[in-house]
Order: structure tokens, then sequence, then C-alpha cells
């Protein structure tokens, strides 16, 4: 081989290898690229869904307090007949304000959780509610019965088919349930839902 034809493939396997190693690295670096992005995406996702979670179980826990100070005066009615009229207005007010307290903030902090969470998640907010709602209405009437009318209608009506039918699945007496039961499934449940949101978040948790 002369000297000018080894300068030639010389020079052409160094501008291939030149070529080569520059596509190498644009290719490594468009990957870092869509890496880097990706990696940015999940993690606005997961902020944005710790966000929802945790506002939601402020609202959720602030609720559950609200009706357990309900549930107060009503134990307190048998205990001091007294002052019974006086319980049963105060465990009625404190009703309604949960109740307001429900519509305002727990429903709307609901329909965003269901907008952005994960199925187990939404899944696990489902039974918040239901069991919620369950001891809303069980307390509620409770408290008509006391009263001997309803709070809002006149005369106590009948509870309804569906109210009836989940308590009867849990095994609960849907004429008379028992408050303090109702209380405690709906705390397990929301604490099923701190423990599935801590889960969907990673090793951070919800709360952290």
């Amino acid at each position: 081989m002369d000297a000018g034809l080894a300068a030639v493939l010389g020079a052409t396997v160094g501008a291939l290898g030149t070529a080569t190693a520059g596509a190498t690295a644009a290719l490594l670096s468009r990957s870092a690229t869509r890496h880097q992005v990706r990696t940015d995406a999940l993690r606005a996702l997961r902020e944005s869904r710790r966000t929802t979670y945790v506002s939601y179980a402020t609202t959720v826990d602030r609720y559950l307090d609200k009706l357990a100070t309900t549930l107060m005066p009503l134990g307190r009615v048998e205990r001091f007949p007294e002052q019974r009229e006086v319980w049963i207005e105060n465990a009625g007010k404190r009703w309604k304000e949960a109740l307001k307290y429900r519509q305002d903030e727990v429903d709307t902090q609901q329909v965003l959780l269901q907008l952005e969470a994960t199925s187990p998640v939404a899944e696990a907010a489902e039974q918040v509610a239901k069991w919620c709602a369950l001891l809303s209405h069980a307390t509620g009437r409770a408290i008509a019965d006391l009263q001997g009318a309803d709070l809002d209608n006149g005369p106590l009506s009948p509870p309804s088919p569906g109210y009836v039918r989940l308590l009867t699945e849990e095994g609960a007496d849907p004429e008379k349930p028992e408050l303090a039961a109702l209380e405690k499934q709906a705390r397990a449940a929301y604490r099923s839902f701190l423990d599935m949101a801590a889960a969907d978040l990673g090793e951070d948790g919800i709360l952290s």
C-alpha cells in the first residue's frame, strides 16, 4: 500500500470513528434528556398527588373530629337526664355544623381526589366516604329520634333502602346502629386510606 492510499484510508477511518463517537454521544445525550424529563414528570405527578392526598386526609380528619363532638353530648343524655334537652339541642347543632362542613369541604376534596388518585387510593377513599356517611346518617337519625321528629322534614321517616342495605351488610342494626362502632369503623377506614396513600407515594409517605 503506498503512502497516499494509506493516508486516505487513515483519514476515512478517523472520520468514521469521529462520526460514530459523535452519534453515540448524541444518542446518549438524548436518552439522558428523555430520562430526566420522565423523572421530572413523575416527580411532579407524585408531588401533586401528595398534595391532594394530604389535603383530603386533613379535611376528613377534621370532619371525623366534628362528628365526634356530636357524639359527646348524645352520650350525656342518659347520664344527665335533668339536662336532656340541652344535650340534644347541643348534639343537633354540632351535627348540622359537621354536615355543612362535609358538604362545603369534604365533598370538594373527594372530587379532587378521584380526579388524581390511583385506583387503590381512590377505592380506599370510597370506603372512608361510606363509613363517614353511615356514621353521619345514623347520628342524625339518633338525634331526630331523641327529639321525636326529623331534624329537617317533620316526623322521622323510615331509613332509606340503601342505608339499611349497607348497615345490614356490615352486620349492624339498621334501626339503631351503635354509633361508637360506626365511628371506630370510619376511623379504621381513614387509617387504611393513609396507609394506601403512603404506599402509593413511596417510602417518604403521605405526611412526612
